[in-house]
């Protein structure tokens, strides 16, 4: 959504990284000295409990963004990021950001409109997992990590446990199984070891919206 100049001078200041499975990218607290985008593979996103746990959060898939926040003001991550799977990325580093600002200012709001992008997402699945009952969470929480993955030809696969689900719309894993096992049923997702695929987006948003009216 921005300029091809601005595109352009953003990919002349990247750097081709690769991660293994598990490789630690960066944790909660450490300095930000830059952010990515995913080419391919994945990320998960934990964040710290009062309690000292970590909970995962969200998944990143290819295409999309992540790291940005407190890049523009040297501050520090909010969450940690951890490879899912082998995963290329693009690491735009810090002084990258700061030479990129320096020849178009314009860049500053390019980072607060990404900023503000996921600022809204998760504010959308916060107020779905205070709100709303367990099947319509779990569907609201599939339909929001669509957004967050490429689809192949016409599919959204996630690499996906249904405890990790479980644990991303603050349920237990029973009542997980229950309703994937009722929407599998229904044909809008597919179950599969380690992952979980969605067939019916637009049913499974119809679900999470008619519970919120």
């Amino acid at each position: 959504r921005q300029p091809a100049p601005l595109r352009r001078q953003l990919l002349d200041g990247a750097v081709d990284v690769h991660f293994a499975d598990g490789d630690w990218i960066y944790g909660a607290t450490e300095k930000a000295g830059g952010f990515f985008c995913v080419l391919d593979g994945g990320i998960r996103l934990y964040a710290a409990t009062s309690h000292g746990e970590t909970v995962l959060i969200d998944l990143v898939g290819p295409g999309r963004w992540f790291g940005q926040a407190g890049v523009l003001r040297d501050g520090q991550r909010l969450v940690t990021a951890i490879a899912d799977g082998p995963v290329q990325a693009l690491l735009i580093p810090r002084n990258a950001i700061v030479q990129l600002i320096r020849q178009s200012p314009q860049f500053i709001d390019s980072i607060m409109q990404l900023d503000a992008v996921h600022f809204q997402y998760m504010t959308r699945v916060v107020s779905e997992v205070l709100t709303l009952a367990p099947r319509e969470r779990i569907a609201g929480r599939l339909y929001a990590l669509s957004d967050r993955v490429a689809p192949e030809a016409g599919r959204w696969r996630f690499s996906l446990t249904q405890a990790d689900l479980a644990e991303m719309v603050g349920v237990e894993r029973k009542t997980v199984n229950r309703v994937l096992a009722a929407f599998e049923k229904q044909g809008l997702v597919k179950r599969s070891y380690g992952a979980i695929e969605l067939l019916d987006r637009t049913a499974l948003a119809h679900i999470r919206d008619t519970a919120s009216k």
